[in-house]
């Protein structure tokens, strides 16, 4: 069985990425949820990390803990674009959890659970802010290099056709420009919120596996696909509601940016893992620009011996789509 520990801004996304895992219980362990500030702050995002558990009904399995408000030596995070909305849900609202969060600090749980674990047997996929497996990684370097690689959604590897647009998300111009990134026109979200965070740990020599939204704008959530989860899970009618709002919730600023219904960044950490043949990729050497205008921005090398894995083609959206579907009907359903 594979251990695996899911460090993210706990929104919607992780939500789908977390069901590929849980409804194999015989395959993958989940250790812990680390917590980190990202598309909404850290004390929401906790109490979004336990509804989400709650809704896929293992709270009271899975423990929250505490990470980093901020980026590493910063008071406070930057600014976001809420494209996740205010409380990176949306406008959906789930049910609080009523288990506590692990008076644990994320940074130490990191350390202690993989340093328990036998070495190589434990997988990390942090999809938001790098700040808390950045701050492990310097504080016990060895340790953090005993587990088996990082799944990392982040940076983008080659420019997107997309638009430049104001603060209100209309466009500037309807001529397309290409960009390198959502938040800024250079640099992804993840990458650009906490960028030296993420250059410590792409830095590390821990074996990386990389999904650049360059790859994950290839998976989105279409009409069609809203029409399958009602379908398939008209059994839980009011959860398969629920579920295309979090869905949908990025639809603004990706409409307004790159013209494409809701991209579906994160699951393709986790279904990449029981569906590898789905996806093609590339080794190589993955750098994060750490000042002025360049924070953020992201550079590839590519390298047959390079330490990052990066994905660059969804060979099978469909298929990507029903493994989630039915991760989703296994734990609903039951």
């Amino acid at each position: 069985m594979e251990r695996v520990i899911i460090d993210s801004d706990w929104g919607g996304d992780v939500l789908q990425l977390a069901s590929v895992l849980l409804s194999r219980p015989s395959e993958y362990e989940i250790l812990g949820a680390t917590v980190v500030f990202g598309n909404a702050s850290l004390e929401q995002n906790l109490e979004n990390a336990g509804a989400i558990l709650k809704f896929l009904g293992v709270d009271d399995r899975v423990a929250r803990f505490r990470g980093a408000a901020a980026p590493s030596g910063c008071e406070a995070p930057p600014e976001g674009d809420d494209a996740h909305g205010r409380t990176g849900l949306g406008e959906v609202v789930l049910p609080l959890s009523e288990a506590s969060v692990d008076s644990r600090d994320a940074v130490d749980f990191l350390i202690e659970a993989i340093e328990r674990e036998a070495a190589g047997s434990v997988c990390l996929i942090a999809t938001g802010p790098q700040t808390n497996v950045a701050q492990a990684i310097r504080r016990a370097p060895e340790v953090m290099k005993r587990l088996k690689e990082i799944r990392i959604m982040g940076g983008c590897v080659r420019p997107l056709d997309g638009y430049r647009v104001n603060d209100d998300l209309e466009r500037t111009s309807q001529e397309s420009i290409l960009r390198r990134g959502n938040i800024t026109e250079w640099a992804e979200f993840n990458f650009q919120q906490a960028a030296e965070d993420a250059a410590t740990v792409l830095d590390s020599g821990i074996p990386v596996v990389l999904f650049p939204m360059d790859c994950t704008h290839q998976l989105m959530f279409t009409p069609a696909r809203e029409a399958k989860i009602l379908e398939r899970l008209c059994g839980v009618r009011e959860k398969a509601i629920q579920l295309i709002g979090l869905l949908r919730a990025p639809e603004a600023i990706d409409q307004a940016k790159f013209a494409l219904n809701s991209v579906m960044h994160d699951v393709n950490t986790t279904v990449s893992m029981v569906r590898p043949e789905l996806y093609e990729g590339i080794r190589g050497t993955v750098s994060v620009g750490t000042v002025g205008r360049a924070i953020g921005e992201s550079r590839f090398e590519e390298v047959d011996s390079g330490a990052h894995w990066v994905a660059k083609r969804i060979l099978d959206p469909d298929a990507v789509f029903e493994e989630l579907l039915r991760s989703l009907r296994t734990l609903l359903l039951q």
